[in-house]
């Protein structure tokens, strides 16, 4: 069972979680996850489209040798968290990276990890390149590329707008899940659930 936490803040935007959060907790196309949300704190999160959500655990619980990929979701709080609440985040994505172990970030989650030195060293994307080309911290720009959802190696980086692209991208970079699962969950999607079944059914 490979387990994978998604890091949540006031405000997050709920549909940059709703796609994989689903995906991985669906035993017909990943049948060997498990999922928990965790947060600054254990009060309820309210999401950008009013939906409540109850962290399982707060960041220091976190453990990264027992933990194979952390998710940031995107949403409005990103950019006004205190320094301490950042300092935690900037360390654990850097305990995750030094482990090899998967990263996903999107939509402001994304801006964070550019804005802290943490996308130096990958291809990546963001919602918008202006926002982080000169910023001290950000030397990297030869590296980005501006598409949906970016995977180098374990790294997953992707624009707001994306979820679905982001969604394949992270199970991709888990390493086990059948392409074919992958194909058939992003196509549910994107050309109708009838026409997927018969693409999967085909292969």
């Amino acid at each position: 069972m490979k387990n994978i936490i998604f890091l949540i803040l006031d405000e997050f935007a709920d549909w940059e979680t709703a796609f994989l959060s689903s995906a991985l907790n669906d035993k017909n196309i990943t049948p060997s996850y498990s999922i928990k949300f965790a947060s600054i704190d254990m009060e309820i999160k309210t999401s950008m489209g009013n939906l409540k959500m109850l962290p399982d655990l707060i960041l220091d619980k976190i453990n990264e040798n027992t933990t194979d990929g952390l998710i940031l979701i995107g949403g409005k709080s990103w950019r006004n968290q205190s320094f301490k609440t950042e300092c935690t985040i900037i360390e654990l994505v850097k305990k995750f990276k030094d482990n090899n172990k998967v990263v996903g970030a999107i939509c402001d989650a994304a801006y964070f990890l550019a804005i802290n030195s943490l996308l130096n060293d990958c291809r990546h994307t963001v919602n918008n390149f202006d926002e982080i080309k000169d910023n001290q911290n950000y030397k990297n720009s030869e590296s980005f590329i501006n598409t949906n959802s970016v995977l180098d190696r374990k790294i997953i980086t992707a624009k707001g707008d994306s979820p679905l692209h982001f969604a394949a991208d992270v199970m991709r970079a888990l390493g086990d899940i059948p392409e074919k699962n992958i194909d058939f969950f992003f196509n549910i999607y994107t050309i109708g659930f009838t026409e997927a079944m018969k693409k999967y059914s085909s292969k």
